[in-house]
């Protein structure tokens, strides 16, 4: 090869790249108003975002591919846990994961800071990032799915939808709060005490760590349904 040739060759691939480049930059921006949902960038979100900078959480969680990995990733958390969930766990940690290795501190975030928080994680689970994270896209399919049009899933859809943020069953979801199998076997509650406990915990057992479920009396009734059908035998179930 010439000296020529290697110049052409340098200098083409180098302002080939350079175009590439600087028109992949402009297109980011063109479409960040559209991917990020800009238009929805309220008071609260704004507020929500400086409150997890505040308390340092990107030091154990993942938010869009940033942060640490002690910590389950934030960016669908308010589809796998909802608003009520997420508030019980940032202010009583120490009850949440009190049968967990994995442990988090009393941070002190006080009421207001955790709405503000879950408008900031409301608004990031709806940014467009291509599904990611891919582990959570079952949440956010069965959150939008269950009001809209839940004949389309299944029952275990729509009860690892609304508690897989706490609960697990047969390796889905998440065990700090039991599994739905060892849940079925030691309570004696009836179908409509279930739907209480899930709608309002305190009601049915004061004191209790779990908080109201984000879940409407109808898919409150699936789950209870779920619970009571795990007391059968399994060979019995098939």
């Amino acid at each position: 090869m010439t000296g020529k040739a290697a110049r052409w060759i340098f200098w083409i691939g180098t302002l080939s790249s350079a175009v590439i480049f600087l028109w992949m930059t402009y297109d980011f921006h063109r479409q960040t108003p559209t991917f990020a949902h800009t238009d929805r960038l309220t008071a609260d979100v704004i507020a929500g975002k400086k409150v997890w900078h505040r308390y340092n959480c990107n030091d154990c969680h993942t938010i869009l591919g940033f942060g640490g990995y002690y910590a389950p990733d934030m960016t669908k958390a308010f589809y796998r846990l909802g608003p009520n969930n997420i508030a019980t766990i940032v202010m009583h940690p120490e009850a949440v994961y009190k049968n967990s290795f994995r442990k988090m501190p009393q941070l002190g975030v006080t009421q207001p800071e955790i709405a503000q928080l879950n408008a900031f994680l409301k608004w990031v689970g709806e940014i467009d990032n291509r599904h990611w994270p891919p582990q959570d896209e079952k949440f956010v399919k069965a959150y939008y799915q269950r009001a809209a049009s839940p004949q389309n899933l299944s029952k275990v859809d729509i009860v690892m939808g609304a508690c897989g943020g706490c609960h697990s069953f047969q390796n889905l979801g998440r065990n700090v709060a039991g599994s739905f199998d060892d849940i079925a076997k030691r309570i004696a509650y009836d179908r409509a005490t279930l739907i209480r406990y899930m709608l309002n915990p305190q009601s049915v057992k004061p004191g209790i760590a779990m908080p109201p479920q984000n879940v409407t009396p109808e898919t409150a009734g699936i789950i209870a349904d779920f619970i009571l059908a795990l007391k059968v035998p399994k060979e019995v179930r098939q």
